[in-house]
């Protein structure tokens, strides 16, 4: 995947620069967070086809007992429900963890479709300076 070539497995799209630019990371540190913890990321996969089409995951560990997620969808495969399944099972694994207070999401403030997952699944806006928008769910009651 941190080459950015097509692969057999890979469904047209993917990985995005993006998915590159976290592989050719992971490589750099080592690899061994991001293969040996619950919070790594992890690849998407498409149930009719087989193919890899996105990535979901964590950014790290909780940090400030939050834990943000991230992830990503080759662009053919956007708008199918993906994204809002994908961050189902994330939000899942987050709060198994009694420790983890919230769990924030970073948006690219030009990306309306991620706002809108986010929100549906109870994400509210958090106020932030930068060129993102913040989004942030509680743990449920």
């Amino acid at each position: 995947m941190a080459a950015g070539e097509p692969q057999e497995q890979f469904a047209p799209g993917f990985p995005t620069p993006e998915d590159v630019d976290f592989a050719r990371e992971s490589l750099v540190a080592g690899g061994y967070f991001f293969t040996e913890t619950v919070y790594a990321r992890m690849a998407v996969v498409e149930k009719s086809s087989g193919q890899v089409v996105g990535t979901a995951g964590f950014v790290g560990p909780p940090i400030d007992d939050e834990l943000e997620v991230v992830g990503s969808l080759s662009a053919r495969r956007r708008g199918l429900g993906y994204a809002a399944e994908g961050l189902e099972a994330l939000l899942r694994v987050a709060f198994a963890d009694p420790a983890v207070r919230g769990v924030r999401a970073s948006v690219p403030q030009d990306n309306a479709p991620a706002e809108q997952t986010l929100r549906a699944a109870g994400f509210v806006h958090r106020p932030t300076p930068g060129l993102e928008t913040d989004y942030v769910l509680p743990r449920p009651a």
